[in-house]
């Protein structure tokens, strides 16, 4: 994490500095971005960049940090359900909401292209992979309590293939990000909530999302 003096940091020069690392990491690997081109286009000194940052890396999780507060202050959370149909829906609604963030950030796509393909940020991965992975957890703790979610299986189970289903589907878009066609992109969320649904919801309720969707 940054050092204290970061935070002190005139408003302007911070985010000069982390939009400047925004678009260089999002542009190249994590290895080959360069701090040179970096403090070039904040327009502050090497020496000073690491008096605010340990390493490349403090600078990277800083920029990840950033980059997933700014998504869940503009997102928001998922909304209120009563029942197995109010869960998925709100769930298709947030996958909405979370793809249509995501088309107005152009550096977001690549920044996590860089997590997700460079070894030298494993452990900064892994942190906000535990944390979602909790996340995941009480949601589907919340599923089950309405029928949304099966039961049959333990929950930390549930919540680690969702994970990893999340994860693929999340891999194969970066992927393809700038080549998919608009009517793909707009057909992701629901193409993503089948997938969950096939494997957390109670076959029968899976069955009938899917047919009511076919028809509509």
């Amino acid at each position: 994490m940054p050092r204290p003096r970061f935070a002190a940091l005139d408003e302007r020069k911070r985010v000069a500095i982390l939009d400047a690392a925004a678009e260089e990491f999002a542009h190249r690997s994590f290895e080959a971005a360069s701090t040179n081109r970096i403090i070039a286009r904040a327009g502050v000194s090497k020496g000073a960049l690491y008096y605010y940052f340990d390493d490349k890396a403090d600078l990277f999780a800083t920029v990840i940090e950033s980059a997933i507060g700014r998504a869940e202050r503009a997102i928001g959370g998922m909304a209120s359900f009563v029942d197995a149909a109010g869960f998925w829906a709100a769930l298709l609604d947030l996958y909405r909401r979370i793809t249509t963030f995501f088309a107005g950030e152009p550096n977001l796509a690549g920044l996590l292209k860089s997590a997700f393909d460079d070894a030298g940020v494993g452990e900064i991965v892994g942190l906000h992979t535990a944390r979602l992975l909790a996340a995941f957890r009480d949601l589907l703790g919340r599923g089950v309590a309405v029928g949304a979610v099966r039961d049959d299986l333990p929950l930390e189970l549930l919540a680690r293939v969702a994970f990893a289903v999340g994860d693929a589907t999340d891999r194969w878009l970066l992927e393809r990000w700038d080549s998919l066609e608009p009517g793909e992109f707009e057909a992701y969320p629901e193409r993503a909530l089948l997938l969950h649904m096939r494997v957390l919801a109670p076959i029968e309720l899976a069955e009938k999302w899917e047919r009511q969707e076919t028809a509509s």
